[in-house]
């Protein structure tokens, strides 16, 4: 692999500490129902979420990334569901 390669890749998956970063994924923990889902969407233990939640780890883009799928995945889930309430509604 050539150097310019290797910093490309390390770039890919640096992770940053910032405010807006950990709290982004807070409220996504919240929307998806906790912070085990969140874990899981991420691919990763609830041990390292904490461990990023508490700033001994950064959030990578491919958290941010991951979380963000996660919640389009939900929000797919509750628009289904929303068509079938008023499906339901408008055939009684």
């Amino acid at each position: 692999m050539t150097e310019a390669a290797t910093c490309a890749a390390k770039a890919a998956h640096s992770s940053t500490f910032s405010v807006a970063r950990m709290m982004g994924l807070t409220t996504a923990a919240t929307m998806l129902g906790g912070q085990s889902e969140l874990a899981e969407a991420l691919g990763i233990q609830p041990r390292s979420l904490r461990a990023k939640f508490s700033a001994e780890r950064g959030v990578s883009d491919d958290d941010l990334r991951s979380a963000a799928d996660a919640l389009d995945r939900q929000a797919k889930r509750i628009m289904a569901h929303a068509e079938k309430l008023r499906t339901e509604a408008a055939a009684a």
